[in-house]
């Protein structure tokens, strides 16, 4: 982009600037003392190099064979540029901002100052000049007139140039204020007085639903990714059409025109701007929908989940914006004949590094490279954004050396980053080095109790773990796990073993299982004060194994851990407030649920979970044994439909539902509850437990 903006390199500040331009940041002003220096600056002087190659294309006076120091001497150049000015510049303009303008740029450099001031060089004309600069005069040799177009144009050329770019800020600010305001002024019109019914009769049909089919967890035919819910998609259809309208409205042409040579070229440089700023704009908000420390999560009422589809489909729209932007600098710079020079530059080559790894990011972000291996991914997704932000950082600080305030979408994007990482190392050194003790229950479910932990034992939580011991190449691979309160757990096996040393039964009438029977077990003896913690603190997590750091779970007795949590994963509110609670899991999405039994009088559970996961059944007796209703299966499937139909049969006015488990299960489930809240007379509350990476 030098032809566009480094085009007053003459006028830059020295200083890095403070704000954007239009917010803080004036690019010409006075117009007119730019216009004058413009009409000027190409005139050959006594001083100047004669043998100097042609001025580039898009230096506008800034190279050249005449040198700043060249001009702050020459006596003509000085006297005909002061009387420019004199005449030019209205007297609205104040002097001051003449003289300012005189003492920062009047040589072309503001470390070179001229060596008369604007008033010194006005008393240096006796007469008013009569002729203008010739053909026939080889260097300037007295004070002329320059010609009232051509500095006309020059004006208008740098007024047009800064109204667009102050459009660009104006734009930009608007796409980061949209994008970050619209989940928190929906959250703040839900929790409205009386938005409570308005709220019960969109949720079926904006909340709950998925945009395609019964897909949302589960992934698209061909792992074309994951469909997002209609409000999501709402959401993404705003933000593209809210990109498509900055980047294509609010231009205005002047001709004749000092830098480009007819109209096409002039739009085509403000919109390749335009769409590079829009694409800075967009930066710190898709590192913010991806990080852990949203500070949305705690803003709104919108989940996890919800937040990572967005993120997605915002860094799409950025990719998106970074492709046109490189393209239309290249259609353009090819149109004006200088795409061979341009290309030899560092700030073009740094624009190409920002562009290729955007790309690549498009490309290996797709559900078949995150479910091939998702810590491969991960890994990968850190160093190409890096080389973004890195890429996008030089491509302006070779070209603008930190003049026009586009390095601070790259600053905010880096404080957005960095606090989200800080946040994570302060949770991590809040909660200490613990050990934790790995049972396995099952030939591929194990469970980690963590000792000592003291954190509120609410619904809809979750931690990343590090088993640093387990991986050592890989010390900072960390997973994410629901969040079980070992006291949950722990105090009712204890009941339940101290019932049978006595002969009594304390299993509830109502069997664990549907399908074969459950034999009680110990399970091995825990020394929480050995661990760190009081008898009854602490956490439990249930981990099922995968290919990759869970895999290498196995019994132990004191394995170092590190916890980063805990986070909100879904709002719990609506459900909790529901008349009757209804728990569905599929295998060890039962964690993901049964802490709801200590927030709610009126539950009832439904598990059902593989034959091979049996142990987990065994492991959970206990908790499961304070819920009078429940119908845990092994070997099983649930029949959602019949379960909710029969929940709508008793009458009930409010049922929340929570369902966590495969994505089969969680996707029918939101089927079946949204037709159900469609047609019948139950309110139905729905909060689906499911992480999406």
């Amino acid at each position: 982009m030098r032809g566009l903006l480094t085009a007053a390199g003459l006028a830059a500040l020295a200083v890095p600037a403070q704000a954007l331009i239009g917010y803080g940041i004036t690019m010409y002003d006075p117009s007119c003392g730019f216009g004058c220096y413009d009409s000027v600056s190409g005139f050959m002087l006594e001083c100047s190099v004669m043998d100097h190659g042609p001025v580039g294309a898009h230096s506008h006076g800034a190279g050249g064979p005449t040198s700043p120091e060249c001009r702050a001497g020459d006596d003509y150049f000085l006297t005909t540029l002061a009387y420019c000015m004199n005449t030019t510049c209205d007297a609205s303009t104040p002097r001051w901002k003449l003289e300012k303008f005189w003492s920062e740029q009047a040589t072309g450099s503001k470390t070179v100052a001229a060596k008369w001031s604007y008033t010194e060089a006005l008393a240096q004309i006796k007469e008013p000049p009569t002729d203008q600069y010739g053909e026939d005069d080889h260097h300037l040799t007295r004070t002329v007139l320059l010609d009232p177009e051509t500095v006309k144009a020059n004006t208008l050329t740098r007024e047009y140039f800064e109204q667009a770019e102050t459009i660009h800020s104006q734009y930009g600010l608007i796409l980061l204020i949209v994008g970050f305001g619209t989940p928190v002024v929906i959250s703040m019109f839900t929790r409205l007085p009386y938005m409570s019914t308005l709220s019960d009769k969109l949720k079926p049909y904006l909340v709950y639903p998925s945009l395609i089919g019964t897909y949302h967890v589960r992934p698209l035919p061909y792992l074309l990714g994951n469909a997002a819910t209609v409000g999501q998609s709402l959401y993404v259809i705003m933000f593209a059409a809210l990109n498509i309208a900055m980047a294509a409205a609010g231009y205005k042409s002047v001709q004749p025109n000092a830098w480009f040579a007819n109209e096409w070229q002039e739009v085509m440089g403000y919109f390749s701007a335009r769409t590079g700023v829009l694409a800075f704009a967009l930066t710190p908000l898709v590192i913010l929908l991806s990080g852990r420390n949203n500070i949305l999560l705690w803003a709104t009422n919108w989940s996890h989940s919800t937040f990572m589809v967005l993120h997605r489909w915002v860094a799409r729209i950025y990719a998106a914006q970074v492709i046109i932007h490189s393209v239309a600098e290249l259609v353009l710079y090819i149109d004006m004949e200088s795409y061979e020079a341009e290309f030899k530059t560092e700030y073009w080559a740094w624009g190409i590094v920002a562009t290729v790894f955007a790309c690549a990011m498009l490309v290996f972000s797709s559900l078949f490279f995150r479910r091939w291996s998702y810590e491969l991914f991960l890994v990968g997704h850190i160093i190409m954004a890096v080389f973004v932000i890195v890429g996008s950082w030089y491509h302006v600080e070779f070209l603008f050396q930190r003049r026009w305030g586009y390095e601070f979408w790259l600053y905010a994007a880096c404080a957005v980053w960095f606090f989200d990482r800080m946040i994570r190392v302060f949770r991590v050194l809040k909660n200490g080095p613990r050990r934790a003790v790995v049972t396995e229950v099952s030939e591929d479910i194990v469970r980690v109790d963590v000792k000592g932990i003291r954190w509120t034992a609410a619904p809809g939580l979750h931690t990343y773990a590090y088993f640093p011991a387990l991986s050592p190449w890989r010390p900072w691979e960390n997973h994410p796990f629901s969040i079980l309160p070992t006291a949950l757990l722990q105090s009712k096996r204890d009941a339940s073993l101290s019932g049978a040393a006595s002969g009594s039964d304390t299993r509830s009438t109502a069997d664990v299982e549907k399908s074969g029977g459950v034999t009680s077990t110990s399970t091995p003896q825990r020394d929480d004060q050995a661990l760190g913690g009081a008898p009854g603190t602490g956490i439990t997590l249930y981990v099922r194994k995968s290919k990759g750091l869970t895999n290498l779970l196995a019994n132990h007795n004191s394995l170092l851990t590190l916890l980063d949590g805990p986070y909100p994963d879904n709002p719990t509110d609506g459900v909790l407030k529901s008349d009757r609670l209804l728990l569905i899991a599929g295998g060890v999405g039962i964690t993901g649920v049964l802490p709801y039994i200590a927030r709610h009088t009126n539950v009832k559970i439904c598990w059902s979970v593989k034959a091979s996961a049996e142990g987990l059944v065994r492991d959970l007796e206990g908790p499961l044994s304070r819920v009078a209703e429940k119908d845990v299966r092994v070997g099983s499937r649930l029949d959602v439909a019949a379960l909710l139909a029969e929940e709508e049969r008793t009458g009930w006015s409010r049922v929340g539902v929570v369902v966590c488990g495969p994505g089969g299960l969680c996707d029918d489930t939101r089927a079946l509850v949204t037709a159900k809240a469609r047609t019948g007379p139950t309110v139905w509350e729905l909060e689906v437990d499911a992480f999406s990476w």
